[in-house]
């Protein structure tokens, strides 16, 4: 095991200091074995930086809030001018009912439903597929000769199964 993981490692030399790969710290030329600055110093320096940052940041949000400030007023000026535009004939058209007495469905008017269309919707419900195959499998245990004690509990529950069958392909219809 030991082995396994000793081939896998690298046998390159990682520089301590710049953590790269190909030399040691002794050889770096990437960054200097004595400090330029002190820690304070370059704490100072990174805030510095830091502040500068935020000092953008601000600046970006303040432009985008003019920005945002102007698009609001540029919308709120287009909706006044649109609200105080006069409405099209067609607005009008389209806002009037789309019945007229010949168009009317009466009211003894019945949609003809073909009743094995209604059963193939049915059947294509979930509970309904459920339930049917809980009765499948109790007609076929009814033929059973011997049952065990759960097998025996499905049997007695067939006239619930039935109900529930009945009253969720009738709702389905």
């Amino acid at each position: 095991m030991a082995s396994v993981v000793m081939s896998g490692a690298s046998t390159s030399a990682v520089c301590m200091r710049c953590r790269r790969a190909g030399h040691m710290a002794k050889d770096c030329n990437f960054l200097p074995f004595w400090r330029l600055q002190s820690v304070a110093e370059e704490r100072a320096q990174r805030q510095a930086q830091r502040a500068e940052k935020d000092k953008q940041f601000e600046a970006r949000k303040a432009e985008n809030e003019e920005k945002n400030a102007e698009f609001e007023s540029r919308k709120a000026a287009w909706e006044a001018r649109q609200a105080a535009r006069p409405r099209k004939e067609t607005d009008k058209c389209e806002s009037d009912s789309a019945y007229t007495e010949s168009t009317v469905p009466s009211s003894g008017f019945v949609d003809e439903v073909d009743p094995g269309e209604v059963e193939s919707r049915a059947s294509m419900d979930k509970k309904v597929r459920k339930l049917a195959k809980v009765l499948r499998e109790i007609c076929k245990l009814e033929e059973c000769e011997q049952l065990e004690i759960l097998q025996a509990a499905k049997v007695a529950r067939k006239a619930e199964v039935e109900s529930d069958l009945e009253s969720v392909l009738g709702l389905a219809r």
